[in-house]
């Protein structure tokens, strides 16, 4: 393993390193006006970029490099482009027709894509842009990328990056300092004030105060278009001590406090339940964090957080409630777990809707309609308010995606009445700090050439798991779970636990000879 003390590794050291103009003309038949890496591809800077910070982002990029001085290969391994936030809006293909992707042929034919000059202009690069991967895409290799790009949509390419974010390594804040992210984390952690605590944004009613809000936290559009909302915050102590416990803590094993919204589902969620009276549904693939991202809220807003999860045996009874008898009462209806949490102030989260019986969605339906009434039909019809401080979503797996066994699609109206959201994988960057600051809680911390291994092997799983080679997802769940079980056992037998013990023969070989060939090269 590396020696902490040694010096950083930097980009400008290394023989991969190419300076703009004839080098990368040579290796990538196109210069994007700033340095490359000739292994991997990255984008080593920015045109203008001063030398103060294009050297600590080729330290930032050289610390987590596994091949960080080996000799310059004949050809580039990989183009990894990646300058922007993905603009996760246009990955949603649900809208789009087979002529619209067939006709396709071309980046420069997508809807997603712009223009070299319009980049070089509002960003520097002279190269094109995919808004749907955030990569820059040079313009001998348009037709190439287009080829198998699941994002690809025919019509007028975009006039402009606006709404696009750049990468925390290229933004103007970005000093001198090996790992951006972390050094985020490490500024959120130091400078963190406890939800509890947040001095108000706007002014708290009398009326407000009585329904036990004490301040309101304003929330930005992260797209940049100027508009805001404000989300309340409410008092600990409104609560009764039951409910208390129920509230999301700093310190908690969830680890609220270090949740990051990386798509701008605060904004969203804000705006869902505050302006429009809408129920936001998360959608994306297993351990993507989109339950946690309903604790975090209930986390920011002091509020009690209900977790209900439902599988292919949920009993209606436990959701709704049921009509039951003792001598002392006589006949009585006792409310299930849904009906409770409506009536009451909390952040309630329906978990994998799409997999319960029938007749849970068919109950859980009217709930998201206008009205937003829970009628219980076990109880002659009694019609149950929304409590107007109780906010409502769900999180589920895509339910077109063959590996969610058990999901059913939901009709058309019902589609129609949710508000929703894609949640992807961060990008490597911040899976990394994840990844650390999760395995810090376990008491011990992981070194970057264990970290690099990890994201490698999580990159070529991800590859044959989109190709259906393996019959799994994987994000960022099993990636934890591999983390925390290195501290106790070797590699191989780390992934075995994390899943590939529960993999047919085939496939679990699949899986492991990745993770073999990693282990070989380190």
């Amino acid at each position: 393993m590396s020696d902490p003390s040694s010096t950083p590794k930097s980009c400008l050291t290394c023989p991969s390193y190419l300076q703009p103009g004839e080098e990368s003309v040579r290796k990538f038949k196109k210069s994007v006006g700033a340095p490359m890496c000739g292994r991997y591809g990255h984008v080593l800077g920015k045109p203008g970029l001063p030398p103060a910070r294009e050297s600590a982002l080729a330290k930032h990029f050289a610390t987590n490099c596994p091949s960080h001085g080996e000799p310059l290969p004949p050809l580039p391994i990989e183009q990894r482009l990646q300058v922007v936030m993905p603009d996760l809006d246009t990955r949603d293909t649900s809208d789009r027709t087979a002529v619209e992707q067939d006709n396709c042929v071309s980046c420069a034919m997508c809807k997603n894509f712009v223009r070299d000059d319009i980049v070089a202009d509002e960003l520097g690069w002279t190269a094109g842009l995919c808004a749907a991967k955030g990569m820059l895409i040079l313009a001998h290799r348009e037709t190439y990328e287009a080829r198998e790009c699941e994002y690809r949509w025919w019509g007028p390419i975009r006039p402009s990056t606006g709404g696009l974010h750049l990468l925390p390594e290229y933004e103007d804040a970005f000093q001198a300092t090996v790992n951006p992210v972390a050094a985020y984390f490490k500024k959120k952690r130091e400078g963190l004030v406890e939800p509890h605590e947040y001095p108000t944004d706007r002014e708290v009613t009398e009326e407000e105060s009585r329904d036990g809000i004490r301040a309101w936290r304003k929330i930005v559009d992260p797209e940049g278009s100027g508009s805001e909302a404000y989300l309340p915050v409410y008092r600990i102590d409104f609560f009764s001590p039951e409910e208390q416990a129920k509230i999301p803590r700093s310190g908690d094993e969830e680890s609220p406090d270090l949740y990051v919204d990386h798509f701008g589902g605060t904004y969203m969620a804000t705006v869902a339940w505050t302006e429009l009276d809408e129920t936001p549904i998360l959608w994306g693939e297993p351990g993507n964090g989109k339950t946690e991202f309903f604790r975090y809220l209930a986390w920011l807003m002091c509020l009690p957080f209900e977790r209900i999860s439902i599988t292919g045996q949920t009993d209606i009874d436990d959701l709704a409630g049921t009509t039951k008898f003792t001598p002392e009462r006589g006949t009585y209806f006792q409310y299930g777990r849904l009906p409770r949490a409506w009536s009451k102030p909390c952040v309630v989260v329906v978990d994998e809707p799409s997999v319960g019986p029938p007749d849970v969605w068919q109950f859980i339906r009217p709930l998201t309609d206008n009205s937003k009434q829970m009628v219980l039909d076990m109880n002659e019809g009694e019609r149950i308010k929304r409590h107007s401080d109780c906010f409502f979503g769900m999180a589920s797996n895509p339910t077109w995606d063959a590996k969610n066994v058990g999901t059913f699609q939901i009709g058309d109206a019902d589609v129609n009445r949710l508000y929703h959201q894609w949640v992807d994988l961060p990008p490597e960057s911040l899976e990394r700090e994840i990844i650390r600051n999760r395995v810090a809680k376990d008491g011990w911390e992981m070194d970057d050439e264990r970290l690099t291994m990890l994201m490698s092997i999580a990159e070529e799983i991800r590859a044959k798991t989109k190709d259906d080679v393996l019959p799994i997802t994987w994000g960022i769940r099993p990636q934890i779970k591999v983390a925390r079980a290195l501290r106790w056992f070797p590699t191989l037998t780390a992934y075995r636990r994390a899943v590939a013990d529960y993999l047919e023969p085939e496939a679990q070989e699949v899986l492991l000879d990745s993770v073999r060939a990693h282990i070989e090269s380190n």
